[in-house]
C-alpha cells in the first residue's frame, strides 16, 4: 500500500503528545521495517519540515505543530508537488493528502493548469482522473487567479453578512429594552388607574331619605 501524508500525519498526530517523536517510532506506528520501506516516509517528513508542519530538533527527531496554512502556501505546496512528479503522474488525492487542500480546491487547481497548457488529464475508466505536466514554466507559482477572486468575493460577503448580523442584533436589543420601557409604563398606568378607584369618595345619599312614603 502506498504511504500518504495522511497517513503519516495521523500517525504525528497520535504520538505528538508525548512530546518528540523519533522517526524510528514513526516508522514502527506506520509498520514501515525495511529502508526501502522507510525512504517515502523520510520524504513526506521532510516536506513537513519545509512546510512548518513539523520542526527537526535533533537528529532522527522532530516535534510536530499542527499549523493551518495560509492559502498562498497551500497553493504552493500544490504547485511544487506537481513539478516535483513532473515525470510521473499526480491525482486531486494526492494534492488533498499533502498540501491539506479540499477536494475541490485541487480539481480546481489542476484544471486550471490544464487549461493554460501545463498539464494534460489522464482519464482511466473507473479510477481517478490522472494528471502530467507537459510544460514546466518554472519554480514561480502558477496561480489560480480565478479561485483567489472567488475567495475575496466570499470574504467580502462574509464580512457584510457579520456586519448586518451585528446592526440587526443591536437594533434587536434596543427593540427590546423599548419593549420593556413601554410595558413597564402601562403597568404604572394600570397601577395608578386602580389607586385612584379604590380611593375615590363614595356617594353620600341625601338627608331625610328621599323618596319615603
Amino acid at each position: 500500500m502506498k504511504l500518504s501524508a495522511i497517513d503519516v500525519r495521523r500517525a504525528l498526530q497520535e504520538l505528538a503528545p508525548q512530546g518528540n517523536v523519533r522517526y524510528e517510532d514513526i516508522a514502527l506506528k506506520l509498520d514501515l521495517v525495511s529502508n526501502e520501506d522507510k525512504r517515502p516516509l523520510y520524504k513526506i517528513l521532510l516536506d513537513f519540515i519545509k512546510r512548518g508542519e513539523c520542526v527537526k530538533v535533533g537528529c532522527g527527531t522532530i516535534s510536530y505543530i499542527k499549523t493551518d496554512p495560509h492559502p498562498a502556501q497551500k497553493a504552493s505546496c500544490m504547485y511544487r508537488l506537481i513539478r516535483a512528479n513532473k515525470n510521473g503522474t499526480i491525482t486531486a488525492n494526492d494534492l488533498v493528502g499533502n498540501c491539506g487542500v479540499s477536494k475541490r480546491t485541487a480539481i480546481e487547481y489542476l484544471g486550471m493548469l490544464v487549461n493554460r497548457g501545463i498539464c494534460r488529464r489522464i482519464d482511466i475508466p473507473q479510477q481517478h482522473s490522472k494528471y502530467q505536466m507537459i510544460y514546466d514554466p518554472g519554480p514561480g507559482l502558477v496561480r489560480n487567479d480565478a479561485n483567489a477572486e472567488r475567495l475575496r468575493r466570499i470574504r467580502a460577503a462574509k464580512k457584510e453578512a457579520l456586519q448586518k448580523m451585528d446592526e440587526a442584533g443591536k437594533a434587536l436589543v434596543d427593540a427590546t429594552q423599548a419593549f420593556m420601557s413601554a410595558r413597564m409604563l402601562m403597568e404604572d398606568i394600570d397601577s395608578s388607574s386602580t389607586g385612584d378607584t379604590e380611593n375615590a369618595p363614595s356617594p353620600v345619599r341625601g338627608e331625610g331619605g328621599g323618596g319615603g312614603r
